[in-house]
């Protein structure tokens, strides 16, 4: 990592003025590179801020307690835009960014892109790709330490949530010694594991239990090896939850060893169907989404499909069985 980090650090340091933002529905990853990097640039004295096109789900306020990430539903000054950098985590999907696409140049000139997901070719200049790495979050670290700017302890409790979450509490592939090591010493910071863990995956709401009765009750498994889950937007409301509530579901999935891969087929809108596919050890699904313009990691991936639920079900399917089938 250690070349692209020094070419990443001296691309930031030659501007001052940044927008940090991440991909629409933020999760702990990207909230927590930002706010980690907002801390790294406004140490080093720049002007940065994060604008996000949502605003942060309401269970993860509890890693920006200074209400930091702005989101452009309630922005009212939209000048305050102009003239920056943006810089985007965790996301390297322009769309997944809504209305700061228009303001990024044509030329991509005013854009840096930090990412870890698979697929990605870094060029150094717009593209800092790192797919080796679980999570955003130990990016920034790794950036913040090479820098030399030490975390607070809020700042060290969103980059541990991030890479808590990411990595599947350390269990997925991309987990190495690195990653166990930046955690130790982000823990040194006074933050409690244990909580963090509670407000990320427990703490829910009865109607997230009543929701996941509904999604059990629809449950399909394909040729015995590949489960999934589908529900409709109109479902999720009539239990006052949110699409942000379905969060993990999908991995419940994969817990059995008979089944390689789940998916959840979540209804965005009549005419917008989200996809979020898992699978294990060495099976990559990577393939079945990046066909509907989506991506991700081999055994974590996802994209939105521009067709209803149960058409998007019927096209999805095949794709994923083809992926199986390659293995």
């Amino acid at each position: 990592m250690t070349g692209s980090i020094d070419l990443l650090l001296k691309r930031l340091l030659g501007e001052e003025k940044f927008l940090l933002t991440t991909h629409r529905t933020p999760d702990p990853d990207g909230l927590g590179a930002e706010l980690g990097l907002l801390h790294f640039l406004k140490s080093k004295g720049k002007d940065a801020l994060i604008m996000n096109s949502e605003p942060v789900p309401v269970k993860m306020r509890f890693l920006d307690p200074e209400n930091q990430a702005s989101d452009m539903k309630s922005l009212k000054d939209r000048a305050i835009i102009d003239g920056r950098l943006i810089v985007c985590v965790d996301n390297s999907d322009l769309k997944r960014i809504d209305d700061l696409q228009a303001y990024v140049r044509e030329d991509q000139s005013n854009l840096v892109i930090i990412d870890h997901h698979d697929g990605m070719h870094a060029d150094n200049q717009v593209m800092f790709a790192f797919p080796t790495t679980g999570s955003s979050c130990e990016i920034v670290y790794e950036l913040m330490t090479l820098g030399g700017v030490e975390p607070t302890e809020p700042v060290a409790r969103s980059l541990y949530a991030g890479i808590v979450s990411d990595t599947g509490n350390f269990k997925y592939k991309k987990t190495n010694s690195r990653t166990h090591e930046i955690a130790a010493h982000l823990m040194r910071f006074g933050i409690n594991p244990a909580e963090v863990a509670e407000r990320l995956f427990e703490n829910s709401p009865l109607a997230r239990l009543l929701l996941k009765k509904k999604l059990y009750a629809g449950m399909v498994i394909e040729q015995g090896r590949l489960a999934y889950f589908k529900i409709r937007k109109s479902d999720v409301i009539e239990l006052g939850l949110s699409l942000d509530d379905l969060d993990g579901v999908v991995n419940e999935l994969i817990e059995s060893d008979d089944i390689q891969a789940g998916i959840l087929f979540t209804e965005r809108e009549a005419q917008q169907t989200k996809v979020s596919v898992r699978s294990r050890g060495s099976i990559s699904m990577l393939a079945s989404v990046v066909k509907y313009g989506g991506g991700g990691h081999k055994n974590a991936c996802g994209a939105t499909i521009p067709m209803d639920l149960e058409t998007a079900i019927a096209d999805f399917i095949p794709e994923a069985l083809r992926c199986l089938d390659s293995v």
